[in-house]
């Protein structure tokens, strides 16, 4: 049976890359001027951001390249790779900016918060508008490249509030104290995306899947007895495979089991299986059932 898989148009990655690298560019200079920690630590994170929209960029293409004789599957996990490696870089990032707010309160550092809050103003004014080209998508390698600019856009509007705090009170410790709010922040995110990605290596049922209720749906089709040895995991987010083993009853014809096999096709499709292996048996066939 033939499968055909649809990609969404890769551009909002292309264009994520050009206005994530322009913001850099500009969250480092406001940061020299600035002497600004959280904005240093927004420019870091920007710095991920690029490597991260590569990497995305790169799976994105990989992802369409087609099935081969090794690679029966064709390259789908390359997306499920990139936004786990994504998520990890996220997590030693705010390790890194935990550790530099720690040293800031012990050693308080001047900063202009004038040139922090124009270059902040600047940055959250381009992480929203790429977070919203980026919102909505299914694919989990885009969702992990939308938390990235999320939590961009979390951090510069931390940066905005610090420097109005340091331009009307004088009271710096609250670019440390954001630094580790804006930390707390990816983790949380990056943890979420890393237990996904995981799940669909380790070839997990599918959160939104049910294998007792897939087994219940088959085994109301007519001529069917009996749904083992069933397996369902993702290839990768939002494309389901499912391979099982079908006992027929007795006296069902090549004919009828062709019937069947369309009708369980039709009923898993619209549990949202998109790739499936059934193997008919007979009632009296005789199969050792596999360990695993």
């Amino acid at each position: 049976m033939a499968h055909h898989h649809a990609h969404e148009d890769a551009s909002p990655i292309g264009r994520t890359f050009a206005i994530t690298a322009l913001l850099l560019i500009i969250k480092v200079a406001g940061a020299i001027l600035s002497g600004s920690l959280a904005l240093w630590a927004d420019a870091g994170h920007s710095v991920t951001d690029l490597a991260a929209v590569g990497l995305s960029w790169y799976a994105w293409h990989q992802a369409k390249k087609p099935a081969t004789s090794t690679l029966t599957f064709g390259y789908f996990r390359s997306e499920i790779l990139a936004a786990l490696v994504n998520s990890v870089i996220l997590l030693i990032l705010t390790l890194g900016l935990l550790l530099e707010a720690i040293m800031r309160f012990f050693h308080p550092t001047a900063v202009n918060p004038f040139a922090m809050l124009i270059t902040a103003v600047i940055a959250l004014g381009g992480d929203l508008y790429l977070a919203h080209g980026l919102k909505g998508h299914a694919n989990v390698n885009i969702r992990s490249t939308w938390l990235h600019i999320v939590s961009d856009a979390a951090g510069s509007f931390a940066v905005v509030i610090g420097a109005i705090v340091i331009a009307t009170t004088g009271w710096t410790p609250v670019d440390p104290m954001l630094t580790i709010l804006i930390a707390a922040l990816i983790s949380w995110g990056a943890w979420q995306i890393i237990t996904e990605t995981v799940a669909v290596l380790m070839e997990a049922t599918p959160k939104n899947l049910d294998v007792h209720h897939l087994v219940a749906t088959m085994g109301q089709i007519e001529g069917i007895i009996r749904v083992h040895d069933v397996h369902v995991w993702s290839v990768t987010t939002g494309k389901n495979a499912l391979a099982c083993h079908v006992v027929l009853a007795p006296n069902i014809s090549m004919k009828d089991s062709q019937t069947i096999l369309r009708q369980v096709d039709l009923a898993l499709r619209l549990e949202g299986i998109e790739h499936m292996t059934i193997q008919m048996e007979t009632s009296d066939a005789d199969h050792d059932e596999p360990s695993w």
